[in-house]
């Protein structure tokens, strides 16, 4: 009876210790892994990279990347698979995942990008002002993303809310809708993409969101990272680099506008933090290993 009791208390804490990144609580987490998942859209690409070159050079974590989509960076966090992912929008465009897994499963780090929005892009020339006025269209096409993304979930509900029968609702990957984007933009015709804000694409072109009188896409939201339950004592410095971490909406447009020129993502990180030294600098302030009291 004795021995069945102790195999139970073992079991426990094997589950508590797979459903949670909790540790002993050693503070010398220098040279330890950080694993990152991030989905492939512009922003998360961009934040993530940032992330990965300065944890790396500055802070000297092995750092690992895995991308997924959402459903995947969600359930890869909730349960301990993954330490950080750093694209969380809140409260609204990821809503779904958080009521999901509910928000105690993960470890509120800090807002990134305070101002973040969704919602249907279209190019300054366009005659279309609000979502209203796709109403009058014969079957107009809105080029979208992955369906199970928050922007496309929302574009889908505004069809509905505003009674858009004559609206087809495209699903292809972020670069496909950019590509149909700039080719549409180039010839000066009426395109409707699916979009959000930061997004390179307000640094290279002239465009502007849809009025949404319904409220459909919501307010302003926050790009926030989150972490795996317990991560401040895993990896303490990096919770602490990811409170730190914040972007401006011309830095992270920029940001993201050199990481989209390169084939390799680290390329366009390095020469933004070239360009914005005292910025990162902030960032990393006390917490390089060479200065930490060791234990």
């Amino acid at each position: 009876m004795k021995t069945f009791r102790n195999y139970i208390v073992i079991a426990l804490i094997l589950a508590t210790a797979l459903s949670s990144c909790r540790s002993s609580g050693i503070k010398n987490d220098r040279g330890e892994t950080l694993r990152i998942v991030y989905t492939d859209w512009s922003e998360a690409v961009a934040i993530t990279h940032l992330a990965k070159v300065l944890l790396e050079d500055e802070l000297q974590y092995n750092v690992e990347l895995k991308q997924a989509n959402v459903e995947e960076v969600y359930s890869d966090l909730s349960t301990g698979n993954a330490h950080v992912f750093a694209d969380a929008w809140l409260p609204e465009t990821h809503r779904f995942y958080i009521d999901k897994y509910e928000l105690g499963a993960f470890d509120q780090i800090g807002i990134i990008y305070p101002g973040a929005r969704t919602g249907l892009i279209v190019p300054a020339y366009s005659r279309f002002s609000s979502i209203d006025d796709l109403l009058n269209e014969d079957s107009l096409v809105i080029f979208g993303i992955e369906a199970e993304s928050g922007v496309m979930v929302q574009a889908a509900e505004s069809i509905e809310r505003y009674g858009m029968s004559n609206i087809y609702l495209v699903e292809t990957s972020e670069a496909e809708m950019l590509q149909k984007f700039t080719e549409s933009y180039n010839h000066r015709y009426e395109i409707v993409i699916t979009g959000w804000e930061p997004h390179w694409l307000f640094d290279r072109f002239d465009v502007r969101f849809l009025n949404d009188p319904k409220s459909v896409f919501g307010a302003k939201e926050n790009i926030s990272a989150l972490g795996c339950k317990g991560l401040s004592e895993l990896r303490p410095r990096a919770y602490r680099f990811f409170e730190r971490m914040q972007l401006s909406e011309k830095q992270f447009n920029r940001l993201m506008y050199y990481v989209q020129q390169y084939n390799d993502p680290e390329m366009g990180v390095r020469e933004w933090i070239r360009q914005n030294e005292y910025v990162v600098n902030q960032w990393i302030k006390g917490l390089k290993p060479e200065r930490m009291k060791i234990m």
